[in-house]
């Protein structure tokens, strides 16, 4: 039996953009504290993020890009679909992610994950 995946639903600043005051506000899952699942243009992304500080549930975007989890996937029950992701994920390991996952993904570019810092 798997753990209950524990999310805590929280908002995330990202930003500046193109104008140092142009920031977004999202709303989504903090995974660990240190990751965040967010909704945009019904697409579930994963990010990065950094506790703000003095501020319950409110965090700011880390130091690395997004990854699209999950397209097309407003109107469904968010919460349940991120844990469903997770539990499913826990359940294989690197390999079995990158031959399974990784490599079947349609509509895929190539992508380098710069696996070399694991030597």
């Amino acid at each position: 039996m798997t753990a209950k995946v524990e999310l805590e639903l929280a908002s995330m600043v990202l930003g500046p953009f193109d104008e140092d005051l142009q920031y977004v506000l999202y709303e989504g899952y903090v995974l660990n504290g240190r990751h965040i699942f967010i909704m945009d243009s019904g697409d579930l992304w994963l990010r990065q993020v950094h506790k703000a500080p003095n501020m319950d549930h409110l965090y700011i975007d880390g130091d690395s890009s997004g990854l699209i989890i999950a397209n097309e996937v407003e109107g469904m029950d968010v919460r349940l679909l991120i844990e469903t992701i997770i539990t499913e994920l826990m359940q294989i390991n690197g390999l079995q992610f990158l031959l399974d996952i990784m490599l079947w993904t349609k509509d895929r570019s190539d992508l380098n994950l710069k696996l070399e810092h694991l030597r």
